[in-house]
């Protein structure tokens, strides 16, 4: 009959109690069990090894040198074992905060600025998810964009953060090759690239007194960081975010074209669809001590009341960027 590749995990669980505490009586108390169990065990390992593993010495009882290697190993392994579910049970009490964001939010301004979060509260675990625009997502804090206020009787907690106006950009190589692009009438002559739809350019033209069937043509990308790449490359001319390519007009990737805005109402905006607890309220106190205009740490402003920041150069005053 093959044996177990184990001996009785019990069986090793009381020689490592005898090793530890030197007598049957006193690892029989350490494990809850009678002395003669303990007894049992013992006896139930050594016909497993086929050989003894305790010897009595006078009163006293020793374990031999092959016992005392087992019950080593044993008591190191319970050691490793009894880490890791402390470990386990630690995170399981630890608060978790699921926050949808959109990608131009979260890759451009959240996610650098995430190590400074994890400072203020190192023992949040926090979730970050892939929200599509005007999809309501089951999380606790949202930040979408919106051409007009969220609805009040939909948020428990309303915050504008950021404006999300638009601006044409080119790069400074498309501008060399097919500008100028001074006036609105320049730029309705350029190959124009769109996020998501065309809606943008055709009210950014009939805005500006133009045809807005001026935007039927150029390519639409589906997400506003490849639109941004596209327009880094050299495809063409787009309306982009201004607060979200702000490192690439620094370094002169991209050229703003016109003082002609898209989009002015439009802003970033966090919401919360329930009273925030404990780890959402620490969220929103963060971003609110960062964000240049929606005050100092402390609760969130009351759901009707709309939040226009002040503009200054970055998203927050402090912490890496």
């Amino acid at each position: 009959m093959q044996r177990a590749s184990l001996p009785p995990l019990n069986a090793l669980r009381a020689l490592a109690a005898l090793a530890q505490t030197g007598r049957v009586g006193l690892a029989a108390d350490e494990l809850g069990v009678t002395h003669a169990a303990v007894s049992h065990h013992l006896r139930n390992l050594e016909d497993w090894f086929g050989m003894a593993l305790v010897r009595r010495v006078g009163r006293r009882i020793e374990l031999t040198p092959e016992a005392e290697r087992i019950a080593g190993a044993m008591q190191a392994a319970l050691t490793r074992i009894g880490e890791v579910c402390n470990d386990v049970a630690e995170t399981a009490r630890r608060p978790e905060l699921s926050i949808a964001c959109v990608p131009s939010f979260g890759t451009r301004y959240l996610i650098p600025r995430l190590v400074d979060f994890a400072e203020v509260a190192p023992t949040l675990r926090l979730r970050l998810l892939y929200a599509l625009h005007g999809t309501p997502q089951d999380a606790d804090i949202s930040i979408d964009w919106f051409d007009t206020p969220p609805e009040t009787g939909r948020h428990a907690v309303r915050l504008r953060l950021l404006s999300g106006h638009t601006r044409p950009v080119c790069s400074p190589a498309h501008l060399a090759a097919h500008g100028p692009f001074d006036a609105p009438h320049q730029v309705a002559t350029a190959r124009l690239l769109h996020d998501e739809t065309r809606k943008d350019w055709r009210d950014w033209l009939a805005d500006n007194g133009l045809s807005a069937e001026l935007a039927g043509s150029g390519p639409v990308f589906n997400d506003f960081n490849l639109l941004v790449s596209a327009v880094v490359a050299g495809h063409g001319v787009a309306l982009c975010v201004e607060t979200m390519i702000e490192a690439e007009l620094q370094r002169g990737d991209l050229i703003p074209l016109t003082d002609m805005a898209g989009n002015r109402d439009r802003g970033y905006w966090l919401t919360a669809a329930h009273q925030p607890g404990p780890a959402a309220q620490s969220f929103i106190d963060w971003i609110c001590d960062r964000m240049p205009g929606t005050g100092t740490a402390g609760p969130p402003r009351p759901a009707g009341v709309a939040h226009e920041p002040q503009r200054s150069g970055n998203l927050f005053e402090t912490g890496p960027g």
